[in-house]
């Protein structure tokens, strides 16, 4: 039972940085087209960010 528990903290790591890492290619259907956008960092390094700045 505790493997299922690291396996899902450990999908979920994964899980988070991936949809951070595809995010320039989903989004707002009204943007222009663009296949590189600035990623500006990861997901983890982006919730400290904003925690700090409140």
């Amino acid at each position: 039972m505790t493997l299922l528990y690291i396996w899902i903290l450990l999908f979920g790591f994964v899980g988070t940085q991936l949809g951070w890492t595809l995010r320039p290619f989903f989004g707002n259907p009204d943007s222009p087209f663009a296949l590189f956008r600035e990623i500006e960092g990861n997901f983890y390094a982006e919730i400290i960010r904003t925690i700090a700045n409140l």
